[in-house]
C-alpha cells in the first residue's frame, strides 16, 4: 500500500507535465499545421494561377508583336472542365474532337487548339509556372500560343491530391 501510495505521488507531477507537453504539442501543431498541410486548392488560388499563365503568354505574344489573346468565359469554362478532367484521369489526352468539344460548349471558332500539361510543382505560382515553361519548351505548344490565328483563350488548372500534381488546359479560338 505504501509502494503504491509513493507511485501515485511520483506520477502525479509526471502526468502533469505530460499533459502540459501534450497540450503544448497540440498548440503548435495547430498553429503550424496549416503551413506544413497547407489546405485543398480554392477557387481563387486557381483563377490567380489561370490569370498567371494568361499574362506570362500575352507578355511572351506582346514581346513578337502578336496581339493579345483575349480571356472568355466559355473557353475558360472549358479549360477548367478539362484540367479536372485531366486530373480526375490522371491521363494526358486530347478529346477525340476537339472542334466537337468547342460546339458542345456553343464557342464559335474558324479555327480551334488545345495545349495540356501537368506537373508536380507545388500548387500555386510554381505550378503555374513550371506549366507555363514546359508549354514554352514544346515547339508544338508554344507555336499554337504564339499563333496569330487565334484570338480568344480560355485557361484551367486542378489539382490531383493523390500524387500533388497539378493538371492544365489551355483552348483557343479563332
Amino acid at each position: 500500500m505504501t509502494m503504491r501510495a509513493m507511485s501515485g505521488v511520483s506520477s502525479r507531477p509526471a502526468r502533469s507535465s505530460i499533459l502540459l507537453a501534450a497540450a503544448l504539442l497540440a498548440f503548435v501543431g495547430l498553429a503550424l499545421g496549416p503551413v506544413a498541410h497547407p489546405a485543398p486548392a480554392q477557387a481563387s488560388t486557381a483563377s490567380y494561377m489561370e490569370g498567371l499563365i494568361v499574362k506570362w503568354v500575352n507578355n511572351a505574344r506582346a514581346n513578337r508583336g502578336i496581339r493579345e489573346l483575349r480571356v472568355t468565359t466559355k473557353l475558360s469554362d472549358l479549360a477548367g472542365d478539362r484540367a479536372a478532367t485531366l486530373a480526375k484521369t490522371a491521363n494526358l489526352v486530347h478529346p477525340s474532337c476537339l472542334s466537337c468539344t468547342f460546339r458542345s460548349y456553343d464557342i464559335s471558332f474558324s479555327t480551334c487548339a488545345e495545349d495540356i500539361g501537368m506537373t508536380s510543382y507545388p500548387w500555386g505560382y510554381d505550378a503555374a509556372r513550371s506549366i507555363y515553361l514546359a508549354w514554352k519548351h514544346s515547339s508544338t505548344h508554344w507555336s499554337i500560343l504564339m499563333s496569330r490565328k487565334f484570338g480568344r483563350i480560355g485557361v484551367g488548372v486542378a489539382y490531383r491530391s493523390s500524387g500533388a500534381t497539378t493538371w492544365a488546359a489551355a483552348d483557343l479560338a479563332g
